[in-house]
């Protein structure tokens, strides 16, 4: 699998479908990796899918300073991917962290930008249900961070498995909980660049889908609307939940090319 170097974050990430078809980035979700977006990949075979494990995931660094994970810290991760391979411009998404990395990286980059697949972003309205979630269990990781370094470092070699089951767990297991902790803490505090991509993604018109899920408290429709408001391009799917989309794969692959086509 390739990688590549932004400063000194290394970053691992797939290809995927038709080397000469249109490039589009996929971004995973907070704690798991470029594994979840595989199946769509191979219902999208007439793409160039990058799939990109983020800063702190996957197989990529796992930085311990907090700054390191600041929303354009992350998005700079998208726009070396973008650079190493010579791609001027993309459609890029993604799903919760990944909307929300997709969204900073619109924030100022959104010229590089050929469409945005946002699906489950968490914005003001979700903001209290995330601090509710993930500030007691950055203080958990403080807590048990030095007694799950040793099962982190365990399960490290099983990421390379070719059974997608035992990697994608092995990439959750492998979480190290200081950089785990320091990157909850400091998404939590650094709002200001996502809610700039909204805007930057409406004034740059981007075409844009937004998928929401009704069953998801932390990830609220009504943030989803709030894109799809100010967006004059922006187009909203609502599903029942994330496990829909995932275990209906045709429907979601539907959804996803129906958007791909219609850029032309």
């Amino acid at each position: 699998m390739p990688s590549l170097s932004n400063g000194d974050v290394s970053l691992w990430y797939a290809e995927r479908g038709d080397p000469a078809g249109p490039p589009v980035v996929l971004l995973h979700g907070l704690f798991f990796s470029r594994r979840l977006f595989e199946r769509l990949a191979r219902r999208l075979p007439g793409y160039r899918l990058l799939l990109l494990d983020l800063r702190g995931h996957g197989r990529s660094s796992r930085p311990v300073e907090g700054d390191a994970y600041a929303w354009r810290a992350m998005a700079s991760d998208v726009t070396a991917l973008l650079d190493e391979l010579a791609i001027e411009r993309a459609v890029v998404g993604g799903l919760s962290l990944g909307a929300n990395v997709t969204l900073a990286f619109a924030a100022d980059h959104a010229d590089r930008l050929d469409g945005a697949l946002i699906e489950m972003p968490v914005l003001d309205v979700g903001r209290p249900q995330a601090e509710r979630t993930f500030r007691p269990l950055a203080a958990a990781f403080d807590v048990v961070g030095a007694a799950t370094a040793p099962i982190a470092r365990a399960v490290r070699p099983l990421r390379r498995s070719r059974v997608p089951e035992v990697a994608a767990a092995a990439d959750l297991l492998s979480l190290e909980p200081v950089a785990g902790a320091a990157m909850l803490r400091t998404l939590l505090e650094d709002r200001q660049p996502v809610i700039d991509g909204v805007d930057a993604l409406a004034s740059a018109k981007v075409p844009t889908l937004v998928i929401a899920h009704r069953l998801d408290a932390l990830h609220p429709v009504a943030d989803a609307k709030y894109i799809v408001d100010r967006v004059p391009n922006a187009r909203l799917v609502v599903v029942s939940s994330i496990v829909e989309l995932r275990l209906r794969g045709g429907r979601y692959a539907d959804v996803v090319v129906r958007f791909l086509r219609d850029l032309g």
